[in-house]
C-alpha cells in the first residue's frame, strides 16, 4: 500500500467517525408529536417528556428494512422497551453507532501510527476495534434492561400512591370510573402520566378504563397494575373494595421496604470486599518485609 492510498484510506474513516460523532452530539429535529403535547396542560410535566423525547429522536436515523432484521438480535424484550420510551430502531441505531464507532477508532489510530512510521502490528488494532466493538454493541442492551427494572420499581412505588388515592375516591364517589380519572390527575409523574393517558383513551374510545390499566400492565409487564384493573372490575359490580385496595397498596409498601433492604445488604457486602481486600494488602505489606528479614537472617 503506498502512502497516497494510506493517506486517502485514513481521510476516509477520519471523516466517517466525524459524520458519526456530528449525528450522534447535534440537537434532534423538531417533534411534531412534542410540540402538540406542549400545547396540553401540565407544562411541567410535559416539557420533560419532550425533552426526553428529543433525546430519543437522535437515534431515529435507522432505515426500517436494517431495524426490522436486528430487531430479533437486540437483546431486550419488547416490554423492556415499552416501559423506558423507547423503540426497537432506536436502539438498534445506538448498538449499531456505538459498535461502529469502536471498531473504527482503533484502525485509525493504526493508521496515524503507520503515517508517523511508527511499527504497529495489524493484529492489535483489529483484535482492539473488535473487543471495543463488541462491548459497544451489548453496553446499549444492558443499559435498557437496568432502566426497565428501575422503571418498574418506581411505576410500583407510584402504583402504591394510586391504590390508596383511588380507595380514597372510591369512598367518597360512588363511580369507578371517577375514582380512577380523579386519582390519576392527582401527579405529574411518567407512571401517572401513563395511567392517566390509558384512561383518557378508554374515556374516548369508549371502553372501561380498566380495560385499558390492564392492556397497559401487560404491555409493560407490570402485575400490580393487572391487579388493580381487576381491582376495579370488581367494584364497578357493586363490591366494596375499600380495604381490597388498601391492603394491595400495604403489599406493594411491604415489598419496596423489602426491596430496599435487599439492595442495602447488597451495597454493604459490595463495600465490604474492598475493606477485606484492603486489609489483607496492609497486612502483607507489613508481614512480608519482617518474614523476609527474619528468613534473611536466619540462613
Amino acid at each position: 500500500m503506498t502512502g497516497l492510498q494510506t493517506a486517502t484510506l485514513a481521510g476516509m474513516l477520519i471523516a466517517g467517525g466525524l459524520v458519526l460523532a456530528v449525528r450522534a452530539l447535534r440537537p434532534a429535529p423538531p417533534s411534531l408529536v412534542a410540540a402538540l403535547e406542549q400545547l396540553a396542560a401540565e407544562p411541567t410535566v410535559r416539557t420533560a417528556s419532550a425533552v426526553t423525547t428529543s433525546t430519543r429522536d437522535r437515534w431515529d436515523w435507522l432505515p426500517v428494512p436494517v431495524a426490522r432484521a436486528l430487531d430479533g438480535h437486540l437483546g431486550v424484550s419488547d416490554a423492556d422497551l415499552a416501559i423506558i420510551g423507547w423503540t426497537g430502531a432506536q436502539l438498534a441505531a445506538r448498538k449499531l453507532t456505538l459498535a461502529l464507532a469502536g471498531l473504527l477508532t482503533p484502525s485509525l489510530f493504526g493508521l496515524v501510527f503507520v503515517l508517523l512510521d511508527v511499527p504497529v502490528p495489524f493484529v492489535l488494532p483489529a483484535a482492539t476495534g473488535l473487543g471495543i466493538a463488541a462491548v459497544g454493541w451489548f453496553l446499549p442492551s444492558a443499559e435498557a434492561r437496568e432502566a426497565a427494572d428501575k422503571a418498574r420499581v418506581e411505576f410500583r412505588s407510584n402504583l402504591e400512591s394510586f391504590l390508596t388515592l383511588v380507595a380514597g375516591e372510591r369512598r367518597a364517589r360512588g363511580s369507578v370510573e371517577q375514582a380512577l380519572e380523579e386519582a390519576a390527575e392527582i401527579s405529574g409523574s411518567m407512571p401517572f402520566v401513563r395511567m392517566r393517558r390509558a384512561i383518557r383513551r378508554a374515556a374516548l374510545s369508549g371502553r372501561k378504563p380498566w380495560g385499558e390499566l390492564r392492556d397497559l400492565g401487560e404491555e409493560l409487564q407490570v402485575a400490580e397494575l393487572r391487579n388493580l384493573a381487576d381491582i376495579a372490575a370488581v367494584a364497578a359490580d357493586g363490591a366494596s373494595v375499600y380495604n381490597t385496595l388498601l391492603a394491595s397498596a400495604r403489599t406493594l409498601r411491604h415489598a419496596e421496604l423489602s426491596d430496599a433492604r435487599t439492595e442495602a445488604n447488597q451495597v454493604s457486602e459490595r463495600m465490604s470486599r474492598p475493606l477485606a481486600l484492603l486489609v489483607t494488602g496492609l497486612t502483607l505489606f507489613v508481614l512480608v518485609p519482617f518474614m523476609l528479614r527474619m528468613f534473611g537472617i536466619s540462613s
